[in-house]
């Protein structure tokens, strides 16, 4: 079995040398060294159909125009029996074109219970990977800078209206994270990475960057956030290497006072987190979660005694128990404390309060809505029976949800 992908590219002038060196070849693989070639000859190179003329003439001018034979990237049947052809024949294929890289994801994954020798890549090892990754990366800009400028829709944005979507796409890819949807999950990742390259698009419309110039400023970032990988400095644990990042952020970049940079846009139990790990960053925390969990039941106890003050002066005044927050002030203040005391413990714990409370959130509405559903199979109106009954039918939903749960095998971030 013998299956070799020679990247050729999207575009005529960028075709690696050793490409063209294994073409002219006869498709005998360089992955080895010039002495090692497997002995690969194909009869036939495939291409991808729909060349442009500049792509088909390159690779026609290392290959006998006569051995090109057109395939259909897009195909499934033609790419299964490419496939199996290689199983009893040497097959070369010339990965050119817009389609490149799908159709090398294509072959290899239908090669893949081959084995590791079965595909043979010009370039070899990673060299093919971040070629292919490259390749897909320029294709879906340059479709993004098609549609800035002949899309109506498109050409009428700002990074204003564009933000918002992009915030948008951050809640659906943590929703497809917690249902453990991997299909899902991929989806969102390449609605967020559109978001990425339309907003790079936008700054350098302004003159402020590019693509290239983000890209290589959070490379830079990393590598002077993480001295322990990239230079002398040691560092054996978390808390270490995020010690050392709050002091390089204040340090070498600039970053002034304790709370610096923590947007006050963000949504408030991750606004409570942040703030809470800078001051951690100077040492203002607790030293662990355990030490933290008490302060939620001191700041529980001092919202009871306004619930219980209030009840105590409608009970002086022959009045039944009313809401303490309407008259009171103190009230809204001891929820926060309440609320901050438990985002405290989350973030001791290693959980993110945001999402664990929207997790929350989502098994909530699943089991009410299956509590409404059990109660219509009975000819029950969920909604219209007391608070006991649907306590009750919330319960069997409740216990039906741990039953599937404990018989099927759970996906990775799936439900408890």
């Amino acid at each position: 079995m013998s299956l070799t992908l020679v990247y050729v590219g999207a575009a005529a002038g960028l075709v690696p040398a050793v490409s063209l060196r294994a073409l002219a070849g006869g498709g005998a693989s360089l992955s080895q060294g010039a002495d090692d070639a497997h002995g690969l000859a194909a009869s036939f190179v495939h291409v991808p159909c729909g060349l442009d003329d500049e792509l088909v003439a390159l690779i026609g001018a290392a290959v006998a125009r006569d051995r090109l034979v057109e395939l259909t990237a897009t195909d499934a049947s033609a790419c299964d029996q490419l496939a199996r052809r290689a199983a009893t024949e040497p097959v070369l294929v010339a990965l050119a074109g817009p389609h490149a890289a799908r159709l090398a994801r294509d072959l290899r994954r239908r090669l893949a219970a081959a084995g590791p020798g079965a595909v043979v890549t010009v370039p070899a090892g990673g060299a093919f990977d971040d070629l292919l990754l490259a390749h897909d990366l320029v294709s879906l800009k340059r479709i993004v800078d098609v549609l800035r400028v002949e899309c109506p829709w498109d050409r009428e944005q700002t990074p204003r209206d564009i933000v918002g979507y992009t915030v948008e796409e951050v809640y659906e890819l943590a929703d497809a994270i917690a249902d453990g949807d991997l299909t899902a999950e991929h989806g969102e990742l390449g609605d967020l990475l559109l978001q990425v390259v339309l907003l790079a698009l936008m700054l350098n419309e302004e003159g402020a960057g590019d693509l290239g110039s983000v890209a290589h400023q959070i490379e830079e970032k990393l590598i002077r956030r993480h001295p322990h990988i990239f230079a002398g400095a040691v560092a054996h644990t978390p808390a270490q290497v995020k010690s050392r990042w709050e002091r390089i952020k204040r340090e070498q970049e600039g970053r002034e006072g304790i709370f610096h940079d923590v947007p006050a846009g963000f949504p408030a139990l991750l606004y409570a987190k942040k703030l809470q790990q800078r001051a951690a960053s100077v040492g203002f925390d607790w030293s662990s979660a355990a030490e933290a969990f008490p302060k939620i039941a001191e700041e529980h106890a001092e919202l009871a005694e306004l619930f219980a003050e209030a009840v105590s002066a409608a009970s002086t005044a022959g009045e039944a128990a009313g809401d303490p927050s309407r008259v009171d002030p103190r009230v809204a203040h001891e929820v926060g404390d309440l609320l901050f005391a438990t985002v405290n413990v989350a973030r001791l714990l290693h959980v993110d309060p945001e999402l664990a409370l929207r997790e929350t959130g989502r098994r909530f509405a699943r089991r009410v809505t299956a509590a409404a559903a059990f109660a219509a199979s009975e000819g029950c109106d969920w909604a219209a029976v007391d608070l006991s009954l649907q306590e009750d039918y919330y319960q069997r939903a409740k216990a039906a949800e741990a039953a599937s749960a404990a018989t099927t095998d759970q996906p990775r971030g799936s439900h408890s």
